[in-house]
């Protein structure tokens, strides 16, 4: 039965992101114009806590796109077969080439299948029903059946290499070799000669240190073992007998060879780090002839600006040196001010005390009348008919009285 869930109670399985990558670009973009146009028209399926087992990627874009609500259809079912739907539906509906996760898938469909090392196919016992196998694995997940045989060993990878892996630096052929080892192994492989030693490593070097640390190994457990016997023999021998001595001699010997094996390398390790380490590689050389040079032109220009800041400090000083003057030349000219002020507050009192007689206009009218007498009086000498002219002259200048007659 379809119901609509609001997106806000939804939640992603645990384990989706264990199983599968995110899709590529173009392949979200496909299923967003899709539900853009159509909706959702396949409903999610959920468990009753409304954990998605399929369907993670259309909720994520109905979230983006505001959707509030979206069809689901509720599983009740146990948590093995939640997670076999996750995988089963999802690798119907999605394409993810990385090879860990779709090793990871392998591991889980044949453990849920309960696939035993049998090739054919052969029916359950008391059941008319065909057992699967893993060509059904191989078919399920896309691959051939030797390709999934390699893809499910790579789960016993350390997660270091598995990683490596996913993003394509370790090639899938050489981490396949490098599986066989023990965790340990691995963790110490990936020690001494790390990550670009182990991503350099072609199949031929994986291969070959494969066989050189399981030999080692072997030899390791038959020493552990000669050592196990020659303690126990040692123990039953009398003391201070030649046997008991031989036993302590050789018992010596075989703990010395022990810890010699311990910290020696194989020798093809040996040889790949020194050409991780020692062999010139083409394309870093490029790149450190390209870093020679950018550091050249670095120096270059550190000195250029080195040159700068030394002209920038003799402007600076320079500049100081006239800030000092004008400071000085600035006292002065507040001295100058305060005297010159003073002298014209002195000057103000002075005018205060003693206002001066307007005696410049009074001079000044004087001077009028008097040209103005000089010029009547040489009229009348000229013309006696002028001497009533010259009579009112004088007496609008005080000369004379106004009593005065011209007779």
């Amino acid at each position: 039965m379809t119901n609509l869930v609001s997106v806000s109670l939804l939640k992603p399985h645990p384990k989706n992101g264990e199983y599968f990558s995110a899709p590529s670009p173009e392949e979200r973009e496909a299923i967003r114009r899709s539900i853009e146009i159509h909706g959702i028209r396949d409903p999610l399926k959920v468990l009753p806590d409304y954990t998605v087992v399929a369907g993670h990627v259309r909720l994520e874009i109905a979230k983006e796109l505001g959707i509030e609500k979206v069809p689901v259809e509720v599983w009740d079912v146990s948590p093995e077969e939640a997670e076999y739907l996750l995988v089963a539906d999802n690798e119907e509906r999605r394409v993810c080439q990385d090879p860990i996760k779709k090793a990871k898938r392998a591991k889980f469909l044949k453990e849920y299948w309960e696939i035993k090392r049998m090739s054919g196919r052969e029916r359950l016992k008391g059941q008319n029903v065909l057992s699967k196998t893993l060509i059904d694995v191989a078919e399920a997940i896309g691959e051939d059946y030797k390709t999934t045989q390699r893809l499910l060993k790579l789960n016993d990878l350390i997660p270091l290499l598995q990683d490596l892996v996913s993003q394509n630096k370790l090639s899938q052929t050489a981490a396949y070799s490098l599986a066989f080892l023990s965790p340990e192994e691995q963790e110490r492989l990936l020690k001494v000669l790390g990550e670009s030693g182990i991503c350099g490593l072609s199949v031929a070097e994986a291969q070959e240190l494969r066989r050189k640390i399981e030999a080692e190994r072997k030899r390791a457990e038959e020493l552990a073992r000669r050592l196990a016997e020659s303690e126990k023999a040692l123990a039953a021998a009398k003391v201070g007998s030649a046997e008991a001595a031989r036993l302590k001699n050789e018992l010596a010997s075989l703990r010395r060879e022990n810890e010699e094996l311990k910290n020696k390398q194989p020798e093809i390790v040996e040889k790949i780090v020194e050409k991780v380490v020692y062999k010139t590689d083409p394309k870093m050389e490029i790149e450190l002839n390209a870093a020679r040079v950018k550091m050249r032109e670095f120096a270059d220009e550190l000195a250029s600006v080195r040159s700068h800041a030394e002209f920038l400090a003799q402007q600076r000083e320079e500049l100081l040196t006239k800030i000092e003057r004008f400071k000085k030349e600035k006292a002065n000219l507040e001295r100058h001010y305060e005297t010159v002020k003073k002298e014209l507050m002195y000057e103000k009192n002075k005018k205060e005390r003693w206002p001066g007689i307007p005696l410049k206009a009074e001079f000044d009218r004087i001077a009028s009348l008097t040209t103005e007498f000089l010029l009547v009086t040489e009229k009348i000498l000229r013309s006696p008919d002028k001497v009533k002219e010259y009579v009112r002259i004088m007496k609008s200048a005080g000369i004379v009285e106004s009593s005065v007659d011209c007779q």
